[in-house]
């Protein structure tokens, strides 16, 4: 074998592997879910916590199913799904989430009377809304790191 063959197989090796990492890239920014899912997956996580201070927990089933019809619209649209679990940001939500979800229902029960019957239940909602929609834009801004950091390698 000659140096020019050798020369060919391993340009056409190289190109091979880019265009590999090429369809990676655009695959893992297919998976990224997209702001509005961040947004609608914190308004309802609002609405949950606001019914629950106000009393009106026979809304909550609308507002699962609701989730539910979120993530799979999200699922079925974006086709493609990052196989990694984040586990360390997957724990860190769930340990900041749950007891948030209780602590502001409580919190927003005891300051009922001077926040309002209206005030109260909207206040909580718009805490937990803006915790989860953080979470959201931090996680996809991992994401986002993650890809440019693979593009630079």
């Amino acid at each position: 074998m000659t140096s020019k063959d050798e020369s060919n197989e391993t340009a056409q090796a190289r190109e091979a592997l880019d265009s590999i990492k090429s369809m990676e890239r655009k695959a893992l920014w297919h998976a990224i879910p997209p702001r509005w899912f961040g947004v609608a997956l914190s308004v309802l996580a609002g609405a949950m916590v606001a019914l629950s201070v106000a009393d009106l927990r026979s809304y909550h089933v609308i507002v699962i199913v609701m989730m539910t019809a979120v993530l799979a619209y999200q699922s079925q649209t974006a086709g493609v799904s990052i196989r990694r679990v984040p586990p360390k940001m997957a724990g860190l939500a769930l340990m900041i989430l749950v007891p948030m979800f209780f602590l502001l229902i409580v919190a927003a029960q005891m300051f009922g009377d001077a926040l309002g019957s209206v005030g109260a239940p909207l206040l909580a909602g718009l805490i937990l809304a803006a915790i989860v929609y953080a979470l959201s834009v931090h996680e996809r801004m991992g994401l986002i790191a993650q890809i440019d950091a693979g593009d630079q390698a």
